[in-house]
């Protein structure tokens, strides 16, 4: 595989900024989104919230330290586990009456897949160096 070209210094920090933000948006915004999903909706009988809401959170609370410390590895590693989210709110998104908060998880866990890849590749760019002057 070929290496990236190298960017200029400004170039690199403007992608950096942006995909960062979007990044941190996403992640905690789908969140959010799956917080308002189990409190909005009804449980199931008997289905207790302080399990349900652990279990939903987990796999992205795992990549918190990551994504606080700017770790591009851990970021690449996010992406894939976006796509569970992805198919989740698809799937919600098919559901009569769920039809907002599926179309809502499913776009914020395509822009974390999104801003996350890009935030990974750019910022691994700028721990090798691959920066012009």
């Amino acid at each position: 595989m070929k290496p990236a070209a190298p960017l200029p210094r400004k170039e690199l920090n403007n992608k950096l900024a942006v995909s960062r933000f979007l990044t941190l948006l996403s992640y905690f915004g789908l969140l959010a989104v799956l917080l308002a999903g189990v409190v909005i909706f009804p449980l199931p009988e008997g289905a207790r919230l302080f399990i349900i809401l652990p279990v939903l959170w987990l796999p992205l609370l795992v990549f918190l330290p990551a994504v606080l410390t700017k770790n591009p590895r851990g970021h690449a590693w996010l992406c894939f586990v976006s796509l569970v989210y992805f198919m989740q709110g698809v799937t919600t998104f098919i559901i009569p009456g769920k039809t907002g908060i599926g179309a809502l998880q499913a776009f914020l866990a395509l822009l974390l897949f999104c801003a996350a890849m890009m935030y990974g590749r750019w910022r691994g760019m700028e721990l090798r160096g691959a920066i012009k002057d």
